[in-house]
């Protein structure tokens, strides 16, 4: 099993990034995909409409807990019980080629300990049944410190072309260490739009091991705007194609 985590500054293409990612690794799953970015854009990249689907996120279902809103045979039953089932009825999206789960938006005021507890346990859980874990981040340094995840094994940080987003990036590898999350690679992955005159600022840093460039690609936007899938990209996506260097350069086979 691998563990797999995409951060980086927002907008910077890091959903996408995994998205892509997930489209190469497909065929070799079992594969789980966790969104814990409360923008929740990566359901809509993969082509999921969870709400139609009756599937919900972790906030919501803790949500609905607070509220009341459960069937009445656990109305009795302890709170884990209660997470535990309703986690397992309406949790987790089970696809032909992967699963889907969510953190979602924050459930009530203040912070995410509890929902993210949650998805620390589960995830813990859950990974041993599947060959890669793909996990989106949210945007900055805040979710580090939550610790979703205790080890990875790789880390991918996604830097747009700004002194902002390599710094965030210098962050984030010096919260990791501190915590001591476990991992084997940190890599840098320049975004799209990241001038590829200027790449020698990436390979050259010794902090860091580059794994290459995302190439932008039309119909990646195209899909975006229009809320559609990209698992339907095709092989000769130059966007897949900067991918699947990207996860060779890394040791993958994808």
């Amino acid at each position: 099993m691998k563990k797999i985590v995409s951060i980086g500054r927002g907008g910077v293409g890091k959903s996408c990034f995994i998205a892509g990612m997930a489209r190469l690794l497909l065929d070799q799953g079992p594969l789980l995909l966790i969104d814990a970015d409360p923008d929740q854009n990566l359901a809509e990249m993969l082509g999921l409409n969870l709400e139609s689907d009756g599937v919900k996120t972790i906030s919501e279902i803790l949500f609905d807990i607070k509220g009341g809103k459960i069937e009445e045979k656990l109305s009795s039953s302890s709170l884990a019980h209660k997470i535990d089932y309703l986690l397992s009825q309406h949790g987790l999206y089970e696809g032909k080629n992967f699963d889907f789960l969510s953190l979602g938006t924050k459930w009530s005021e203040g912070c995410y300990c509890q929902p993210n507890n949650i998805l620390k346990a589960l995830i813990a859980r859950l990974e041993q049944g599947y060959r890669y874990i793909l996990i989106d981040s949210p945007a900055g340094l805040e979710h580090l410190n939550r610790r979703i995840t205790a080890t990875v094994d790789d880390i991918f940080a996604v830097v747009g072309p700004s002194k902002k987003s390599l710094d965030s990036a210098r962050r984030a590898k010096r919260i990791v260490d501190e915590l001591s999350i476990g991992y084997r690679n940190f890599y840098l992955v320049a975004g799209y739009n990241f001038p590829r005159e200027l790449l020698a600022t990436l390979t050259d840093d010794r902090a860091f091991r580059y794994a290459g460039a995302l190439d932008y690609d039309e119909e990646v936007a195209r899909l975006g705007l229009a809320g559609c899938s990209l698992l339907t990209l095709g092989d000769d996506s130059p966007f897949l194609k900067s991918i699947r260097q990207l996860l060779r350069t890394a040791g993958y086979s994808g």
